[in-house]
C-alpha cells in the first residue's frame, strides 16, 4: 500500500522541545496533562510513552508528534494517519485533529480575503467617485475655456 519509512525518535526530548517552542512552565505542562510536576521529567527522559498519554500530550501541546515517527504524504486521509490502540481499534483523533486545524486555517484565509476584497472594492468605488468628480471639473473647466474663446473671438 505505501512504503513508509519509519523513524527512531526519542519522544520525550521531542516533547521537552515542543514544550519550551510554546514557552509553557513544567508545571502548567504537568497541570495540563494530568500528572505531578516530579513526573513531568521523567516524561521528558522517555525515549517512548504510552499511546494514550501522546495523544493527550498531543492535544494539549497542539502537535501531532505521531508525524514524527514516519514522514506521511499530506494528502492522506485521516484514517491512515489513525493511532491504532492496545485493542487494535483505530482512532482517527489525531488525523482528524490535524485536518481540522488545516479547515480552519484555510477558514481563516478566506476570511482575510474576503475582507481584503471588501477593502479593495470599497478604493476601486472611492477612486471612481474620484475620476467622476475629476471629469466634471474638467467639462466645468472646458466650458469655461469655450466661454472664454466666445468671448475673446467677439
Amino acid at each position: 500500500m505505501f512504503n513508509i519509512q519509519l523513524k527512531e525518535v526519542h519522544i520525550g526530548q521531542e516533547i521537552d522541545k515542543r514544550r519550551e517552542e510554546l514557552n509553557m512552565s513544567k508545571s502548567e505542562f504537568g497541570r495540563l496533562i494530568g500528572v505531578p510536576q516530579q513526573h513531568v521529567n521523567r516524561i521528558f527522559e522517555k525515549a517512548s510513552i504510552d499511546t494514550a498519554k501522546l495523544i493527550k500530550i498531543s492535544r494539549v501541546l497542539d502537535f501531532n508528534f505521531f508525524s514524527l515517527y514516519c514522514d506521511i504524504p499530506n494528502n492522506v486521509y485521516a484514517y491512515m494517519a489513525a493511532v491504532a490502540l492496545g485493542d487494535g481499534n483505530a482512532m482517527n483523533n489525531i488525523g482528524d485533529a490535524a485536518l481540522a486545524s488545516i479547515i480552519e486555517q484555510q477558514k481563516l484565509k478566506i476570511e482575510g480575503m474576503e475582507e481584503s476584497k471588501t477593502l479593495l472594492i470599497d478604493q476601486i468605488n472611492g477612486l471612481k467617485d474620484q475620476i467622476s468628480q475629476l471629469k466634471s471639473q474638467l467639462d466645468d473647466k472646458n466650458e469655461l475655456i469655450n466661454i472664454y474663446k466666445q468671448r475673446v473671438n467677439q
